[in-house]
Parts: structure tokens; sequence; C-alpha cells
């Protein structure tokens, strides 16, 4: 009997998988200002949260089938497939748990895939992240925090938790994440990581422009994040993949009148691997967040924002905005440092002295020369890369960083 089943309108499939663990993806056109060097991590292809305007319908393969067919894969087996390949590095990253499908959304509470994750990951002493527009689960935040009687070393201390607040609005929150936690429910979040000592951000991304842009109501997402304790905000303003254009501004025409249709349309002209809004437009609002964010304390930073620049050669390349307007070390908000382990040895630890700020790093104390300045690898780093570093640890500096 199969065991594909449908909840609501989502069919769910089951799948065996050999995927495996890597870095984000970095065109050669792009300069980028985030931690690249994270291990991304996704038990499921295709989400329930429901977003229309979510990126990954413009990916292709199960994908495709999630944004055609409302398709979710869940592969059974990634717990295994993940520790497995663990079991053979001997450096690693934090883990980012997931960056393209929710962790929470309603699948998880039958398979509880992401909560074998993040067992594998403090089992080997790893530290992890998480985003998500649901409810954070209980026995989440309780494998997560750090205990009185914790080691010294251990990796909770580096884990830690984004949660995406579009609005204050859960009128507008329904349309833009019709099956996430409502707004009450997103701030109670942040209340949770904090008063359990696990660093939470508040992420502001996207923001729509003209439907949840107003400087007041952002102004209160920010204000009450901190009241529940974060001390950093992630902020972007929507763009749009070429593949799926049309759905989205279709979407936005559904729900918010002709009027802001065409508003998108006139925006919306740059393309920078995605179609952005303009650049004035952009700078505008981030230029806004940020003097708030000093004004009351938090740190402010960007996620997948840039600018189109002219080089000597009269080629295009994307410069990021972080540049202008981060006040962190790096766009999370808190440094995490590379963790390595000596061969033979099961759990990882974090390298001694490396303060985890791999974006201005010039002398990698990891010994992993490409994690320094953010340079990466031209593609984003892949299993295979973590493997090389590994031997690299083995060779060069055997025993002596732990």
């Amino acid at each position: 009997m199969s065991k594909n089943h449908s909840y609501q309108k989502y069919i769910y499939v089951y799948k065996q998988t050999k995927k495996e663990l890597h870095g984000w993806y970095i065109g050669k056109e792009f300069r980028r200002e985030c931690t690249s060097e994270r291990l991304l991590i996704n038990p499921y292809n295709g989400c329930s949260v429901g977003c229309f305007y979510c990126y990954t319908r413009a990916l292709p393969g199960y994908f495709e089938d999630f944004h055609k067919e409302n398709k979710i894969f869940v592969f059974e087996n990634f717990a295994e497939v993940v520790e497995e390949q663990i079991s053979q590095i001997c450096v690693a990253s934090c883990g980012y748990l997931s960056p393209i499908t929710d962790p929470f959304q309603k699948i998880e509470e039958k398979e509880k895939l992401s909560k074998k994750i993040f067992e594998i990951f403090l089992k080997y002493n790893i530290p992890i992240e998480f985003i998500t527009k649901c409810k954070i689960p209980k026995e989440i935040i309780d494998l997560l925090k750090p205990s009185y009687n914790e080691e010294k070393n251990s990796c909770k201390r580096h884990c830690f938790g984004q949660v995406s607040i579009l609005t204050i609005d859960d009128d507008l929150r329904k349309i833009f994440a019709p099956n996430g936690a409502n707004v009450d429910e997103l701030f109670n979040n942040l209340v949770l990581l904090s008063k359990n000592n696990i660093f939470a951000i508040c992420r502001i991304d996207p923001i729509f422009p003209y439907i949840t842009d107003n400087k007041e109501d952002l102004k209160e997402i920010l204000l009450r994040a901190k009241d529940c304790g974060s001390k950093h905000v992630i902020a972007s303003v929507l763009d749009i993949p070429v593949k799926i254009y049309n759905f989205v501004l279709d979407n936005i025409k559904r729900y918010f009148g002709t009027s802001i249709y065409y508003e998108y349309k006139n925006l919306y002209i740059e393309k920078i691997g995605y179609i952005n809004a303009k650049l004035d437009y952009r700078l505008k609002i981030f230029d806004y967040l940020r003097n708030l964010c000093d004004k009351y304390g938090l740190t402010f930073a960007l996620c997948m924002e840039y600018k189109i620049v002219d080089n000597k050669e009269n080629k295009l390349y994307y410069e990021g905005l972080n540049k202008i307007f981060m006040s962190s070390t790096n766009c999370e908000g808190i440094d995490i440092p590379i963790y390595i382990k000596n061969p033979g040895q099961k759990k990882f630890y974090s390298a001694t002295e490396c303060l985890g700020k791999c974006l201005s790093c010039i002398k990698p104390l990891c010994g992993i020369e490409e994690f320094a300045q953010g340079k990466s690898l031209p593609k984003g780093f892949k299993l295979k890369d973590y493997k090389n570093f590994s031997k690299l640890i083995k060779q060069k500096f055997e025993y002596s960083l732990f």
C-alpha cells in the first residue's frame, strides 16, 4: 500500500534520498555578504505554509511538482543520510534547517524529520539554526535550550532561531502565509526562544511594497520583537523569480487589486538574478529600519539584497547592500565559530580562538582558507569540499586546535 496521502489540498509523496549537505549557491556575478558556509538541510521539498511568492516555486525538479500539483516530498531516510555524511567529515559549520521549506510545517507533526535532524546535530555537538513562519514545537525548545549543567563547550550556546513576521495584521498574514502561525504565536516564538537563552532573530522578510511597508507598522513589529527578547532584525523587500513573475503578480492583483498590480509593474524593473524593486525604493526602506534599530539598541542586517555595479571590464556584478546597512558582523547577528573534531572521535568542538566572523576573517584559525572573508568557492560549498577541508585538518593541524 502506498504511503502517499493528502492533507487538505497537499499531496505528500514519500521518497528515499541520497542528497548531500551543501552550502548556499553563489553565482560568479555576486559578492556574497552572508554566512555562505552554512550546512543547508531540507528534509521536505515543498511546504504547506502556502506562500504564493515563495521562490522555490521557480526551482526545477520536485519543486516544480510542488508548484504545479501541490505535492510535498518527504525524504523519509534523510536523517540517516545526514548522520552518515556528518560522520565522514572533521570540519563543520552551523546547520541551517531549513532554508527553502519550513521545518515545522504540518507534516512535521507526523514525521518528525526536523526533530531528528536537530537530535543528530546535537549528538555530534554541531550547532544548528532554524527559520520558521510556524509555531515552534515545545520539544524543539527543550532540545536546544542550554541547561545549568551544560558542558562548557556545548554547541547549544551557538544554536539559534529565526522567526519570520511579515505583518502585524493577521488578516494580511493569512494571505501571505495562510497555513503558518498567527501573529501572536509568531511573537510568542521570540519569547520562548529568548526566555530559554536561545538567540532570537526577527525577520521582516519579505516586505511587500505598498502593502506591508507602512513605517508605523514596521516600527511596531520591530519594537514588539524587542519586547519579546529579540536582539537582531533581518529585512528584505520582496523579489520575484523570473519564472513565476506572472504568477506572483496575478496573486497581487487577486488579493490587492488592479491599482497595486500596476504599481508593482512599475516598481519591479531591476533584474539581479531575480526581478527586484527599484534600488531607491529599497534604500529608503532599509535606511529607515537601520536607523530604527540603532535608536532602539538592535542590530540589523539584510538578506540577499544587492545593487548592480559596473567593474572596469564593463561587466556587471552584484554588490550586497549589507556593506551599507549591516550593523552586525554577519547577517544573522550572532557569530558562530567553525566546528572541528579530532579524527577518530565522535563529537565536534569549536575551533580554538575562532570567533565565527568569516566575513571579516583574515587569518582563519579554523585552518580553512576558503572560509576567510566570505570568499567561498565559485558555486558554494559542497559535501566534497567539507571532506577536503577535513583532510587538511587531519594533515596540517592534527590535534592542536582542540
